[in-house]
């Protein structure tokens, strides 16, 4: 048995354009499980290349012998005439009509539907489409003929393409892929990954962002059909599931909801069989409902999951795991029975996700985490006997290294959390010896049990990939939440501590995730901005793109994917060392929404300037920005590089109130002007001299430095 799913719609039956893809979904038997630790979810491919792909064209016209009407043949839907004038002048000069007649007989043509699948027909009387004027007085007949510029029925044509299903779709369960399919939402999940519903749709962009209150029906979870006609309701069918509201991230409001709807397929009708409202927690809810009238057991039966909330953003979130659909269960068949991964583990790597390979080569001695420790969930009534597990390292699909588990205890108690650690031991690296700008390792993680069959096996393996290439990273890759600032000249500064090892390298862009959240913000420019550190806070400027002769302004960047990284490139190299600290200063108030990490906590490196200095956020959370390296694979021959010679001077505080200083080794002469072109300043200077601007304007001014050895070099200053 099929369904057919319109691809451009995602529902049964619907709009078609021309050269549209029909996919038909293959019908699925009992039992239908889910707990989102693989992804289940049918994969539409646009590919009129494919061996499971064949094509259908139809027309809109047919007579009634069912030939084609020709495309130079068009008709109108009410009758057109004949218009017969004599030659007499009336007194006010225009011909007389003297006859007015139905001349062109009606046709009765099949007129195709081609605007819906699957398509309709109706049998029409139409007229042809032409008007005759004939004057009486001429041999010309008619002495005018013309067709209407816009017929009502002119020939058309529809091609579709149906795809069957693939080797692969008989082992989905889900029809569509508005969801979020993840394992970073949850709070204490029953097992790995969950299915996050929230106001994005499947390519992460806002359902909705016509208007910053628009609330609706958004993300939809639909099963493929299922075979239910050899049921009745004698076979104790139950669905059950586990459902958060929130989790990690943002919890629904009380006008908000999650739903579960019956598909009944003689009726073509959804039917509402349970419902919650919004609300704030972090447990874990339980729903186990029976498939009580007869009406549901027929082929084609679907379930289908929908919220209603936001549709500006990443906002109320409602996360579900373990879907069950199964016969001869019972109201106290609760218990999963199944002892499983619950959280992946982030990183191999300590204080970052991520480091760039080069670098990881100069410090692969002290850059690993002793231990790993992934938990995990036995959500049976019995203990679990565990048996050998281990930690598996692969390169290219081939096995690098393995690491047995060392198990402390054997037996993981009933309906309990159990931290599974996994130390791979001092002597663990990564193949420092691959030759490469670019890699990363697929590790392995499994457990294993002795006892009692466990209901899913697939989520007692979990994969982490290690990725090394050409940036550091504290986040994981995935936004729960957004983080933002509103002002004009806000500042977010964000800190990272390179290893001792590495010593000073270069930058040369960010990777910055923003999320479209609320209001559309990619007009609105921003500069990127770099500081070297003083005493745990962003100190002086090393780069800014805030110059006063040639700023450089970046906007965020959306439509990416799901969670996808823009890379902002700095329009010169800029050599950093030790601690520093990358971000931005705001050109408008709008709030930007960088992306916001709520699994790995790195808030003590998040700072902000509002106007007063910089301070630390108070929320957890880390950011999505990472600081790009220079590395063999990029082409940076014409690119400058920030001088790291003498000839740097730095001016502080800056904006000055009072007074300000100049900090320099080589530096001989300063002149400052005002925008206006008017010399304010002009002295021979020494190094921590100090300037009175006591009695200045406010305003911005144009600091000129001569250097000892003719150098020249130009700052800005604002004086408060």
């Amino acid at each position: 048995n099929f369904a057919l799913i319109d691809l451009k719609n995602n529902q049964k039956s619907g709009p078609v354009n021309a050269n549209d893809y029909i996919f038909l979904l293959d019908t699925i038997n009992l039992p239908v499980i889910d707990d989102f630790s693989t992804n289940k979810f049918k994969n539409y491919i646009v590919d009129t290349s494919i061996n499971n792909i064949s094509d259908s064209s139809w027309y809109a016209l047919y007579d009634l012998n069912g030939n084609l009407i020709p495309d130079s043949i068009s008709y109108m839907s009410s009758p057109t005439f004949r218009y017969v004038y004599d030659s007499v002048t009336n007194s006010n000069g225009t011909d007389t009509l003297v006859e007015f007649s139905f001349e062109n007989d009606p046709d009765t043509i099949i007129v195709f539907e081609l605007n819906f699948h699957p398509l309709t027909f109706d049998t029409l009387i139409v007229w042809p489409n032409i008007t005759y004027i004939d004057s009486a007085w001429t041999t010309i007949d008619p002495d005018l003929s013309y067709a209407d510029q816009q017929p009502n029925y002119s020939q058309d044509s529809l091609t579709l393409y149906f795809v069957f299903p693939g080797a692969n779709d008989f082992e989905k369960i889900w029809s569509d892929q508005e969801v979020y399919l993840n394992d970073n939402y949850a709070i204490n999940p029953w097992t790995i990954g969950v299915a996050t519903f929230d106001g994005l749709n499947e390519n992460g962009y806002p359902h909705d962002w016509s208007s910053p209150s628009a609330v609706d029906w958004s993300d939809e979870l639909t099963s493929k059909p299922i075979f239910l006609a050899s049921n009745d309701i004698s076979d104790s069918l139950y669905i059950s599931f586990f459902y958060q509201s929130g989790g990690r991230g943002d919890a629904p409001e009380s006008d908000d909801s999650l739903v579960l709807e019956f598909y009944v397929p003689s009726l073509n009708y959804w039917w509402s069989v349970w419902s919650t409202n919004g609300f704030t927690s972090d447990d874990w809810f339980y729903q186990h409902i029976p498939l009580d009238t007869a009406l549901f057991f027929q082929d084609g039966f679907r379930f289908r999951f929908r919220s209603y909330g936001n549709l500006t953003g990443s906002f109320d979130h409602w996360n579900l795991d373990y879907v069950y659909l199964n016969e001869n269960r019972s109201a106290a068949d609760t218990l999963m029975n199944d002892w499983a991964f619950t959280i992946p583990p982030k990183t191999i790597l300590n204080n970052f996700t991520s480091i760039p390979w080069k670098h990881y080569k100069q410090v692969i001695s002290n850059i690993h985490v002793n231990n790993v420790i992934i938990p995990s969930y036995n959500s049976s009534s019995s203990p679990k006997l565990l048996q050998p597990c281990a930690m598996d390292i692969f390169y290219e699909g081939n096995l690098e290294s393995n690491h047995p588990y060392a198990a402390s205890v054997l037996n993981v108690p009933p309906l309990s959390y159990f931290d599974m650690l996994y130390n791979p031991g001092t002597n663990f690296q990564f193949d420092p010896t691959i030759n490469d700008t670019f890699v990363s390792f697929d590790v392995r993680f499994y457990l294993a049990t002795n006892t009692t069959p466990e209901r899913l096996s697939e989520n007692d393996t979990i994969y982490h990939k290690q990725v090394f290439e050409n940036y550091y990273a504290y986040d994981d890759g995935s936004a729960e939440q957004a983080y933002g600032l509103v002002g004009n000249g806000a500042e977010l500064a964000y800190r990272f501590v390179l290893p001792d090892e590495i010593g000073e390298d270069t930058l040369r862009a960010l990777k910055i995730h923003f999320s479209p959240s609320v209001n559309d913000v990619s007009t609105e420019p921003f500069f990127i901005q770099i500081w070297e550190d003083s005493s745990g806070f962003p100190g002086s400027l090393i780069y800014t793109t805030d110059d006063f002769n040639l700023p450089e302004f970046y906007y965020p960047q959306y439509n990416l994917g799901v969670n996808g990284f823009y890379e902002y490139e700095l329009p010169m190299l800029i050599p950093v060392s030790d601690t520093f600290y990358v971000g931005w200063k705001q050109s408008s108030s709008a709030r930007l929404n960088i992306g916001f990490d709520k699994n790995i906590n790195r808030k003590d490196d998040i700072f902000f300037n509002l106007g007063s200095g910089f301070e630390n956020t108070i929320f957890d959370g880390s950011l999505m920005m990472r600081p790009v390296f220079v590395s063999a694979m990029d082409n940076i021959v014409d690119i400058p590089i920030l001088s790291n010679s003498l000839n740097q001077i730095k001016i502080y505080p800056n904006p000055a109130n009072s007074w300000f200083k100049i900090e320099s080794e080589n530096i001989f002469e300063l002149k400052i002007y005002d925008l206006q072109g008017r010399k304010v300043f002009n002295s021979l200077v020494q190094n921590n001299s100090e300037i009175n601007v006591n009695f200045w304007t406010k305003g911005v001014y144009l600091i000129d430095a001569l250097m000892k050895d003719g150098e020249q070099i130009r700052k800005k200053l604002i004086v408060h």
